[in-house]
């Protein structure tokens, strides 16, 4: 059952952290009801009371310098689960360390954007991070930061009261208070089902719209139909979700990609069929993902490698503009493709 959402945030943060018992753990393989103890590289230890588990990244070399993740899981998942970053299939092209912080108070432990300090838990996982940064050879400017349901609310309330500190983002099934949409800097992108009914979707589309009512540019937001709490099942399918997270550096940017070419619409029975080609992929232009525009309003999102859309919203008889702007992996945008009209 979903909470009453009062007029007061904090009791409304309140209500949603008795809901939220989150039992999976985002990301896992249909296999992955193994624990991580099975990887040689992850190991559980405590720091300052704080229990916490460390992946190292495979064939490490001291005198390299590799990206940290850290993951801040959901209300009562302190089981020390299989994890997607661990697997041989990413630390072969991403060797990265994976840290996994266990927060044993299921309300809201890792913090949330409606009050001004961080929690316990969290004050201790950043003076963790800090502490590893010296100890280990990790790349300072690759810090990454992700989260799930209580974990969503944790990344929010991280970036807005730790502006700089993460190069990038993303938290799935959290949400925020808008008010703090101008103190968040880092490259960020959220996920939401639109039927979750544990917490509200408004609260992942409410900060994000008021990111770019503010001019934010290095913000995305991808809400799935039909889905419920879960939707963390739904990121593990994001194949561009390893590309964009590990090319994220602090500082870092890139020219605008190419556009689409060729873009053209056609009538057809069932609505109008957008065609494009895709520009050769250079390694500093490779498009991640376009925008398609009708009429001047956004009207989807497509995969970088998307060569057509058919808009079955509209009658094949109805004149529209279609247009394509396509967003490199450091959400710069390219002039928009006009799609020709042919018959």
């Amino acid at each position: 059952m979903a909470p009453t959402i009062t007029s007061n945030p904090e009791n409304a943060v309140k209500s949603l952290s008795r809901t939220v018992f989150l039992l999976g753990l985002w990301l896992q393989l249909p296999t992955c009801a193994q624990t991580a103890w099975h990887h040689k590289e992850y190991q559980q230890s405590y720091f300052q009371g704080l229990r916490y588990g460390l992946f190292t990244p495979r064939n490490y070399q001291r005198g390299k310098v590799y990206p940290l993740i850290v993951y801040l899981h959901g209300s009562r998942d302190t089981v020390s689960r299989d994890n997607i970053w661990y697997q041989a299939s990413i630390q072969n092209e991403h060797p990265c360390f994976v840290l996994t912080p266990k927060c044993e108070e299921p309300e809201q432990g890792w913090g949330n954007t409606w009050t001004d300090t961080h929690t316990a838990a969290m004050r201790k996982t950043l003076a963790l991070v800090d502490s590893l940064v010296k100890h280990y050879g990790i790349d300072k400017s690759r810090l990454y930061l992700y989260g799930i349901s209580m974990g969503g609310f944790g990344v929010f309330s991280v970036l807005a009261k730790e502006p700089g500190k993460f190069a990038a983002a993303y938290a799935v099934c959290g949400g925020s208070n808008e008010s703090v949409a101008s103190r968040i800097k880092t490259p960020l992108w959220i996920f939401h089902g639109a039927d979750d009914d544990v917490v509200p979707v408004r609260l992942s589309r409410d900060i994000y719209r008021e990111m770019v009512r503010q001019g934010k540019k290095t913000v995305r937001y991808t809400e799935y139909p039909g889905v419920k709490h879960n939707s963390w099942e739904n990121v593990a399918q994001e194949k561009s979700l390893p590309t964009w997270l590990f090319l994220q550096q602090k500082s870092k940017t890139g020219p605008e990609p190419d556009p689409a070419e060729n873009p053209s619409q056609r009538p057809q029975d069932n609505g109008v069929r957008v065609s494009w080609t895709n520009p050769t992929q250079r390694a500093d232009r490779t498009v991640w993902y376009y925008k398609l525009f009708r009429d001047k309003t956004l009207l989807t999102e497509l995969p970088g490698d998307a060569t057509d859309f058919v808009d079955t919203s509209v009658k094949s008889r109805t004149f529209h503009q279609y247009s394509l702007t396509a967003v490199s992996y450091f959400f710069i945008e390219s002039k928009p493709s006009i799609a020709v009209l042919r018959k």
